[in-house]
């Protein structure tokens, strides 16, 4: 009978057999994530949902990243040793926290040097907006100037709102906005009050009142003077002053007067023609000027030739310094306007003759 040996040969047969078993088990077995793993996956989880709003682009790309990293962790883990890199998912995961770091501290400078470049645009605005809002109180301001002015405060407004949303960037392109259409209302009062400084116009006011308190001093006679820009009417006997009173002006006072229904103040020496009080006005008093004189008469016919006014329009009339005034504003259709007690004084002291010299401004 033939049988099989097991002897001692088969046994060392069989041994290698075991080793590379034992070998081949070993080698498919899991391996724990690095210690480093967790921190850095929630890290990037953090930076991705803190760019998913402002940075799209950048948190997808670290999404994306993101799934490369656990691909090589999961791979890394199963894999067997002759197919494992030590210290590879080690460097995907550095890698990978590095950039995420990188890119959250780049946009979080951004946004600090866009909330800086907001809060310096934003606070010369509203200083633009404050000084703004003053010119426009001023007399000869128009409705274009009005509106310039609204639509500033308007964007000033959401300006503000988008900067409580952290949209910085826009936020300051409203402010930059609202920073050029508050330079229209600049403009507009700047070559309203250029006329001030003008040398020679300066040089004819300051001829006219001159003349108007030589006349008072050499007469013995009550003048009256008016400084548009300062809004003052002073009363002046034997060349002295004897009181000066807050003035209203027309409601484009500041503006040289060229034709009727212009509403501006007019320049020039002129007498009072009549007194009125009662039913002779509808004011609480009245003094009644001579507006227009000759020179008033030569300048509206030269600017009407000029095309400077249109060739419908009059010259004006019935320009006064009446009572009812102290609204604290320029209302009135070119008239000087006083308050009821400071025009019984002027009232008192005026005649009819006496002189009245209305400048844009003076230095006495």
């Amino acid at each position: 009978m033939v049988g099989f040996s097991f002897g001692p040969a088969a046994g060392l047969c069989r041994r290698p057999l075991f080793l590379a078993l034992v070998v081949l088990a070993l080698g498919c077995g899991s391996r724990p994530a690095p210690p480093a793993v967790e921190p850095a996956r929630t890290a990037v989880k953090k930076a991705i949902s803190e760019l998913r709003a402002s940075q799209p682009q950048s948190a997808r790309m670290l999404e994306r990243l993101l799934a490369d990293a656990e691909s090589i962790t999961a791979f890394e883990r199963e894999a067997p040793f002759w197919d494992h890199t030590p210290g590879r998912t080690e460097a995907a995961w550095l890698r990978l926290a590095k950039l995420a770091s990188v890119t959250v501290r780049e946009k979080r400078e951004r946004q600090l040097a866009a909330r800086q470049q907001f809060e310096q645009v934003f606070a010369k605005a509203t200083n633009e907006l404050s000084r703004a809002q003053q010119e426009l109180s001023e007399t000869g301001m128009g409705r274009r100037e009005a509106a310039a002015f609204q639509r500033a405060k308007g964007a000033l407004g959401r300006a503000q709102a988008l900067a409580r949303l952290g949209q910085w960037g826009e936020a300051s392109d409203l402010a930059r906005a609202a920073i050029s259409d508050l330079a229209i209302v600049h403009r507009e009062f700047g070559a309203l009050h250029a006329r001030f400084s003008d040398p020679n116009l300066r040089r004819q006011w300051r001829d006219w009142v001159e003349q108007t308190l030589r006349e008072s001093r050499e007469q013995g006679i009550v003048v009256i003077i008016v400084d548009k820009l300062k809004r003052r009417l002073s009363v002046y006997r034997d060349g002295t002053l004897l009181a000066s009173f807050p003035a209203e002006l027309g409601a484009n006072g500041l503006r040289p007067k060229q034709h009727a229904g212009d509403r501006a103040t007019p320049e020039g020496r002129y007498k009072v023609v009549q007194k009125k009080q009662g039913a002779a006005t509808k004011y609480y008093k009245a003094l009644l000027i001579n507006y227009p004189n000759d020179q008033d008469r030569a300048r509206f016919l030269q600017a009407r030739s000029q095309g400077k006014i249109p060739w419908r329009a009059g010259i004006g009339s019935l320009i006064e310094i009446h009572g009812d005034g102290g609204e604290g504003r320029d209302w009135t259709d070119g008239c000087v306007a006083l308050r009821n007690a400071d025009m019984d004084k002027v009232f008192a002291w005026a005649q009819v003759g006496t002189p009245v010299t209305i400048v844009g401004t003076y230095e006495h």
